[in-house]
């Protein structure tokens, strides 16, 4: 009999969208206006939004957490030999993939536009206490190479999503923004109670502000 589960607690679906919008901002604030203030900006808070995920990976619901994720060569080589016998709501072993590569490329680019230096009047926080070797490199990746292996990478998880809900009628933007799947097998449901989310609240704020106090003392050192 199907049954209803909560896969994804409001926490984890705020944080994938608000990184959606993030991430589109901070490139249409820099390839269409040439604002780097505000690209910059939307990059610090894409910043907290990367170390609030890496704590809820930790402590959030049951299938945002990072144990729970199954990313091993030997399941994905199960799952794309015999896809329909996956039975977990979460992540299929490819989506693990999937967000693991994303989470590591938007890190590199945010580390890389940290330590930038665009010979226009703009320098990233990191770059007073790197050498200039390691300034022109994290440029040059940053311009050059991370944007497009970002973009590149964006697009395949778009049209992975798109198969999958078209293809296999397996709803995932609507398991994002509802919280919900329909699963014929049994599995454990996430947690998304009340107290539940305040933490989540309460450990973003957390996150904001060692993002800030990073910031500041990077700006004062230099």
């Amino acid at each position: 009999m199907n049954s209803l589960v909560k896969v994804w607690d409001l926490p984890t679906r705020l944080f994938h969208w608000a990184l959606v919008l993030s991430i589109s901002a901070s490139a249409i604030s820099v390839l269409v206006f040439e604002h780097m203030v505000w690209h910059a900006r939307f990059g610090y808070l894409i910043a907290s939004l990367l170390l609030f995920r890496l704590v809820w990976g930790l402590v959030g619901g049951y299938w945002s957490r990072f144990v729970n994720f199954k990313p091993s060569f030997s399941d994905s080589l199960t799952y794309l030999r015999h896809p329909a016998n996956w039975t977990r709501a979460g992540h299929n072993p490819m989506g693990s993939w999937s967000v693991i590569v994303m989470l590591s490329l938007i890190f590199l680019q945010l580390m890389t536009g940290l330590g930038s230096d665009d010979d226009a009047g703009f320098s990233g926080p990191l770059t007073p206490h790197i050498s200039s070797a390691w300034v022109s490199l994290a440029t040059r990746y940053h311009a050059d190479v991370g944007q497009w292996l970002l973009l590149f990478w964006v697009c395949l998880h778009m049209a992975a999503v798109a198969y999958q809900t078209v293809m296999k009628k397996t709803p995932l933007v609507k398991a994002m923004l509802s919280g919900y799947r329909v699963m014929a097998h049994t599995n454990p449901s996430s947690a998304d109670s009340g107290r539940h989310r305040w933490l989540a609240v309460l450990l973003f704020s957390i996150c904001s502000a060692i993002t800030y106090v990073c910031l500041k003392l990077l700006d004062t050192q230099a």
